[in-house]
């Protein structure tokens, strides 16, 4: 069986492996120059095992129009989430199925099938780790989210009481206990009103995870083709022609990994895939000989930003843009990420090397309903496996693995019903 994979991103490389592993021939097709250049390159290096939640959060719809607001003018500099103007009417029917799923019902229903989704993740990446000598700065080290807000905490906590229903293992924390855990956190420990500690989160980076991951399915026989952009695609019973470049490529099976632009690709041939395009940023600082890195991934609710040391380096993750396909750096927005480590970790940023900060913007793959897209998508012998939104590097292993049996004719240890891109 041959199965040609358009991106080289998170899903599309775990894809590979795992078919490679079950016996399959596998070519990826990257229109980049390399694997993981785009949104899994700087994500915030955080899995969000224990509660993945999707945006579609109810109340939402109450939101949108402070979002609008936010993305005018001046007020664009303090804003977490931006909506252009231009974006609205493109993003109509999407933002519908968008607003259907914002219900608690739905989320709720939603949030806890991510989190089984999550789970086998976590499974698949210690299987991983003891396969292969993949080195991508991994933490078992757990996740502290911080309150500003006692309004907000009491509204987390409903979410939490049913994922703990369902095994997700999580508690309380006073302003005490978190500066007791988090001695980083005590020069803004006046203004935390609480927390929530998840034990058994775990970060690592993602884009030495993919560097390793593509090395490790090349001795598997999977052959790369880089710098190679899908211009068409034809499928019918017997298979699926792909052109790439200057080059046609044929196979028994397609599946798209294409992050954002999997939209697009799928379009080409009839699919419909309901995926927006959310922009959002990071920031690589070296750490340098700052005494008091942070012992957990850090969550701040209040200013909507994720702090997290790999390696050296502390990554910083925040924003949401719904910029279209727009992936370019906006200066603006790096100053506001730079506020971020001012508000979280001011004692760091006096001593920060600021030459030396990276910054990073990357497309979120967001689906309509916050469930990733994963199985047949009703065109023969063509598959999707994406839509994770901000939750690629939480889900990407164990949705590549069930796919991957799926495809090679094995048993998915996990009912993919759910995420079908049938369901819309």
């Amino acid at each position: 069986m041959k199965v040609a994979i358009i991106g080289a991103g998170l899903q599309g490389l775990c894809t590979a492996y795992y078919l490679a592993e079950a016996g399959v021939e596998v070519t990826v097709l990257e229109r980049n120059d390399g694997p993981a250049l785009e949104a899994s390159f700087g994500n915030g290096g955080y899995f969000q095992a224990e509660c993945p939640e999707t945006w579609n959060q109810p109340g939402i719809l109450g939101a949108l129009p402070k979002w609008w607001w936010s993305s005018l003018g001046g007020n664009r500099k303090d804003a977490a989430k931006l909506l252009r103007t231009t974006e609205l009417l493109r993003l109509l029917p999407w933002g519908l199925r968008f607003l259907r799923a914002s219900n608690p019902e739905t989320f709720f229903r939603h949030v806890a099938l991510n989190r089984e989704l999550a789970q086998y993740t976590l499974e698949c990446m210690a299987a991983l780790r003891r396969q292969t000598d993949i080195d991508y700065a991994h933490r078992a080290c757990g996740c502290l989210i911080i309150f500003r807000s006692q309004g907000a905490l009491e509204g987390y906590v409903p979410l939490l009481d049913h994922l703990g229903e369902n095994g997700a293992e999580w508690r309380r924390v006073d302003r005490d206990a978190i500066l007791q855990s988090e001695p980083s956190l005590r020069p803004i420990g006046d203004s935390l009103q609480g927390g929530i500690l998840f034990p058994n989160d775990e970060s690592g980076d993602s884009y030495r995870f993919s560097q390793g991951l593509a090395e490790m399915a090349s001795r598997l026989g999977v052959q790369f083709e880089y710098g190679q952009p899908v211009s068409g695609i034809a499928a019918d019973n017997g298979g699926v022609s792909i052109q790439a470049g200057a080059q046609e490529v044929r196979a028994d099976a397609l599946v798209i990994a294409a992050g954002a632009y999997s939209r697009r690709v799928a379009a080409s041939i009839g699919v419909r895939l309901p995926i927006a395009p959310a922009k959002g940023y990071s920031l690589t600082i070296p750490l340098g000989d700052w005494p008091d890195r942070p012992r957990q991934v850090i969550a701040d609710m209040g200013v909507h930003a994720g702090i997290n040391v790999l390696g050296d380096s502390l990554r910083v993750a925040g924003t949401a843009d719904f910029c279209g396909f727009d992936a370019h750096i906006d200066p603006g927005r790096i100053d506001y990420m730079v506020r971020l480590v001012e508000t979280v970790l001011p004692e760091f940023a006096k001593v920060m090397d600021r030459s030396a900060i990276h910054p990073f913007a990357g497309l979120r793959p967001l689906s309509a309903d916050g469930l990733p897209l994963i199985g047949a998508t009703g065109v023969p012998n063509v598959y999707a496996n994406t839509g994770h939104g901000g939750l690629g590097w939480t889900l990407a292993a164990g949705s590549a693995k069930a796919l991957a049996d799926r495809i090679s004719g094995a048993t998915p240890a996990i009912d993919l019903a759910p995420f079908s891109p049938l369901r819309f």
